[in-house]
């Protein structure tokens, strides 16, 4: 090997996988750590929901009863991602502040898009364009 390369460790696997596409070498999944729900189990025990019922109703309704919600909602709800939707008129009134390395990359993303989908889909967004 010469002076300044790296073996990398991918170099030495072989080239045929022990699994099989869509299969693993643990068909039940990461078995679960008996600590944590253990802790899990014991902290959802121990909550009184009557008692945090009451607890939120006796908030005053406004900014403390929303402050109170909004602690306890990460932990009930899953987080959500922002989508921002644009419409077309958006996005032409925006295109000519493009440059062309991204007017360029916008350009082959769409073409790409186009000749994925098939025939029938894009046959009929080509009627409803006109």
């Amino acid at each position: 090997m010469p002076i300044g390369t790296v073996e990398r460790l991918f170099d030495k696997q072989p080239l045929s996988m022990p699994f099989t596409k869509g299969k693993s070498g643990n068909p039940k999944g990461r078995p679960k750590d008996p600590i944590a729900t253990n802790i899990r189990e014991y902290i959802k025990d121990s909550i009184d929901l009557s008692k945090l019922n009451e607890s939120l109703e006796s908030l005053a309704v406004g900014s403390d009863y929303i402050q109170g919600l909004t602690k306890l909602l990460p932990f009930v709800l899953p987080r959500l991602n922002a989508i921002e939707m644009a419409s077309t008129q958006e996005l032409e009134k925006g295109i000519h502040l493009l440059s062309d390395a991204e007017l360029g990359k916008l350009s082959n993303i769409l073409i790409n898009e186009y000749e994925r989908r098939p025939i029938s889909q894009t046959k009929e967004s080509e009627q409803e364009t006109n």
